[in-house]
């Protein structure tokens, strides 16, 4: 391929680029002084973008937003996953807490794992991605009850039977009940052996631009869970989750397009 034609494409590409990040459409003077294109190879080049419905043009404004084929192409290319985006954030929250965390989502009546980072302590908890485990035994669960709609806890507590994994495990819809207020007003859910013995977790909600994801954990041999380390977790997480739901809500998307 000549120079020249891959410095066409380079061009293009910054276009494109340069129009995707900007968090409103973009003037010709704006991408012309902003990427140092020549006018005349900025102005063909805007041309065969807007050809191809890789950029769209308001008349109104004059101004430059991506088009339709971008979105049709970015449709089509592999995306991350929701585990793949949290792995990191747990990674570095393990490390910093040197316990276990995971991040779970609801399905239906339970939640499940979808990523987990692993203490490297002699005594811990593991997590195993895509276990899941009941609404009102674990503190990812009990998160999840705590940001139903009312109508849709009553219906949740009328047709469950809380059965037992434990023998801490929560029996009473009551008790239940004052727990999930209780994390309504706190931000944080917890399971004291109640799924499994001799561990302790303790979860919050994740949040992308208000709309609930999933809830974070971690998740602690019960001899290690003391109230100045209880303070040091909840900290960690809502300073964690806060970062990944402002990761997620920033993130631009072009399949939305």
């Amino acid at each position: 391929m000549a120079p020249s034609a891959v410095k066409s494409l380079d061009r293009g590409l910054d276009i494109l680029e340069y129009v995707a990040g900007a968090p409103r459409p973009v003037s010709f003077s704006q991408l012309l002084s902003d990427l140092g294109i020549p006018r005349s190879s900025l102005f063909h080049l805007l041309s065969n973008l807007q050809e191809r419905g890789f950029i769209a043009r308001d008349s109104a404004t004059d101004r430059y937003r991506l088009g339709p084929s971008a979105g049709r192409l970015a449709k089509v290319a592999p995306q991350p996953s929701l585990a793949a985006e949290i792995a990191p954030f747990l990674q570095q929250l393990s490390r910093e807490l040197n316990e276990t965390c995971g991040f779970y989502v609801r399905r239906e009546d339970t939640v499940e794992v979808i990523a987990s980072a692993i203490s490297t302590q002699a005594l811990s908890y593991t997590m195993k991605v895509g276990a899941r485990a009941p609404l009102h035994a674990v503190s990812a669960g009990k998160i999840v009850l705590a940001e139903l709609e009312p109508s849709l806890l009553r219906d949740f507590l009328d047709r469950m039977v809380l059965t037992p994994v434990t023998p801490r495990t929560i029996r009473s819809k009551a008790r239940l009940k004052q727990e999930i207020q209780a994390i309504r007003m706190s931000g944080f859910a917890y399971s004291h052996d109640e799924f499994t013995p001799g561990i302790t977790a303790v979860a919050t909600a994740v949040r992308r631009q208000g709309a609930f994801v999933g809830a974070i954990n971690v998740a602690v041999p019960s001899v290690r869970f003391t109230p100045d380390r209880e303070e040091k977790f909840c900290d960690a997480l809502r300073v964690t989750a806060r970062a990944i739901g402002e990761t997620l809500g920033s993130e631009l998307r072009i399949r939305d397009v």
